[in-house]
């Protein structure tokens, strides 16, 4: 069974995300070093915001390969982790069920993240948000 394509796309899109944020830790710790109070506030705020993509999209594909029944045992050494649940939280499994396009169960909130594959001018792919 290969992987869906809404799972390739969120891995480029949150890397991308991700790196854009890295980029601006740098230019932040380059730029106000002079000043400390902003270097550490916009160095930390964009370091900060790289680690909650990382740590979405981690949870999201540990969250898809448990729920295609990958064994826990194998899913602790490319997580790095004894705890394969640590990074799968509700937020993921939300992201998860928004870009499978499954219903929202009732009594949960609904999924706010689908995305539409399709090519644009550039190669990447088209990104819609629904609620």
């Amino acid at each position: 069974m290969a992987v869906p394509a809404e799972l390739i796309a969120l891995v480029q899109d949150f890397t991308r995300w991700g790196r854009s944020h890295l980029d601006d830790a740098v230019r932040a710790a380059h730029q106000h070093g002079e000043h400390p109070g902003n270097w550490h506030r916009l160095v930390l705020y964009s370091l900060t915001d790289a680690l909650a993509y990382n740590f979405l999209l981690v949870g999201t594909l540990a969250g898809y390969l448990q729920e295609q029944g990958l064994d826990a045992d194998l899913l602790r050494r490319p997580l790095q982790s004894p705890v394969p649940d640590r990074y799968v939280n509700q937020e993921a499994l939300d992201l998860l069920a928004g870009l499978m396009g499954r219903p929202v169960a009732e009594g949960q909130r609904e999924s706010t993240w689908h995305f539409v594959m399709g090519p644009t001018a550039n190669g990447e792919a088209h990104r819609h948000r629904a609620r």
